[in-house]
C-alpha cells in the first residue's frame, strides 16, 4: 500500500505537468489571437490575460493555505514563485531566444514591479501583513490595470480598425477559460503529489512552499513562456513573467491578507526576501544598454546561476 501511495504521487506529478503544458500552449495561442483581432499589443495581452491565467494556481494555493492556517505556505509560495519566475522561467526563455525589451516595459511596467516588491518587503518587515496593507496592494493593482488600459486605448486609436474578416474572438476567450482551468487543475495535482513526496522527507512548510510548491505553481509561467519563445511570441513571454510577479505580490498577497492577516516567518525576512529583491534589481540592470535593451542568453545563464545558488544556500542552511 505504501508503494502504491508513492506511485500515485509520481503519477500526479506527470499528469500535472501534461495538463500545464496543454494549458500553456492554448493560452499563448488564444492570447495571440485576441491580440491580433483587437489590435492589442502582445505584451499587453501577456501582462494581463496570460499572466492572470498563469498566476491562478498561486492564488488558489495561497488562499487555501491562509484559510487552513498555514501562512508560511502562502507567503513562501508568493516569494518562491517570483524568484522562480525570474531565475528559472525568464532565464530559460532567454537561453532559448534573446528577449528584446520594449521601452514601455522599462519606463512603466518594471518600475511597478520594483515598487510592488519594495512595498511587499516593507509590509512584511513587522512579520505580519495586515488587512489594511492588503487593501493597499489591491488598490495598487487596480490603478496599474487602469493605467495599462488607458495607455493601450491611446495606442489603439492611432491604429486601423480590426479586420472584420478575422475569426471572431469568442472561441479564443473560451479556449483561454479552458486553458486556465487546465492550469489550475494541473498545478493542484502537481503540488499535491510533490508535497506528499517532500513531507516524507520531513521538510518544513516554509521549505516545501518556497521550493516544491513554488516551482509547481510556476510551471504554468514556465510552460507558457517557453512555448511563447518557441513560437516567437516573445513579447507575451516577457509580459507574462512581469505581469505574474506583479499579480503575485499585489493580488495574491493582497487578497490573502484581506481574508486573514498573514504571519511572516522570520527566515523569509532574513534570507528569502533579499534574493527576491536581488532578482528584481538585477533585471533592471539587465535592461542596459538602453539603446537596444535585451535579455540575452548570457544574462539568462547568470539568472540560472543565481537561482541555483539560492537553492544551494537554502538547503545548506
Amino acid at each position: 500500500m505504501l508503494f502504491l501511495s508513492y506511485l500515485m504521487d509520481y503519477i500526479y506529478i506527470i499528469l500535472g505537468i501534461l495538463l500545464l503544458l496543454f494549458g500553456g500552449n492554448q493560452l499563448v495561442k488564444s492570447g495571440s489571437a485576441i491580440a491580433e483581432y483587437f489590435k492589442i499589443s502582445p505584451f499587453i495581452v501577456g501582462i494581463t490575460i496570460v499572466s492572470l491565467g498563469t498566476s491562478a494556481p498561486e492564488l488558489f494555493v495561497s488562499l487555501n493555505a491562509v484559510l487552513s492556517g498555514a501562512p508560511d505556505i502562502a507567503i513562501g509560495n508568493i516569494v518562491g514563485s517570483n524568484i522562480a519566475n525570474i531565475g528559472l522561467v525568464l532565464a530559460l526563455t532567454a537561453v532559448i531566444i534573446s528577449i528584446p525589451v520594449n521601452k514601455s516595459t522599462i519606463r512603466f511596467d518594471y518600475p511597478v514591479l520594483l515598487i510592488a516588491s519594495i512595498a511587499f518587503t516593507v509590509f512584511m518587515s513587522d512579520l505580519i501583513i495586515s488587512r489594511f496593507e492588503g487593501c493597499i496592494m489591491l488598490l495598487m493593482m487596480v490603478i496599474y490595470i487602469l493605467l495599462i488600459i488607458k495607455m493601450n486605448y491611446k495606442k489603439k486609436k492611432e491604429k486601423e480598425k480590426s479586420d472584420k474578416t478575422q475569426k471572431k474572438p469568442w472561441l479564443s476567450v473560451l479556449l483561454i477559460i479552458i486553458s486556465c482551468f487546465a492550469l489550475v487543475l494541473g498545478s493542484n495535482i502537481l503540488v499535491e503529489g510533490a508535497s506528499n513526496i517532500a513531507k516524507t522527507l520531513g521538510v518544513s512548510e516554509r521549505i516545501i512552499s518556497i521550493t516544491v510548491i513554488a516551482f509547481g505553481t510556476s510551471i504554468p509561467e514556465l510552460a507558457t513562456s517557453i512555448i511563447a519563445a518557441l513560437k516567437k511570441q516573445i513579447e507575451i513571454g516577457l509580459g507574462n513573467i512581469i505581469g505574474s510577479n506583479i499579480f503575485n505580490i499585489l493580488v495574491i498577497s493582497g487578497i490573502s491578507s484581506v481574508v486573514t492577516p498573514m504571519q511572516v516567518n522570520p527566515s523569509t525576512m532574513s534570507f528569502d526576501i533579499y534574493f527576491l529583491l536581488g532578482f528584481v534589481v538585477l533585471t533592471g540592470l539587465f535592461f542596459f544598454p538602453l539603446k537596444k535593451p535585451q535579455i540575452t542568453r548570457w544574462k539568462g545563464l547568470v539568472y540560472l546561476l543565481m537561482y541555483f545558488t539560492y537553492y544551494v544556500v537554502l538547503f545548506y542552511n
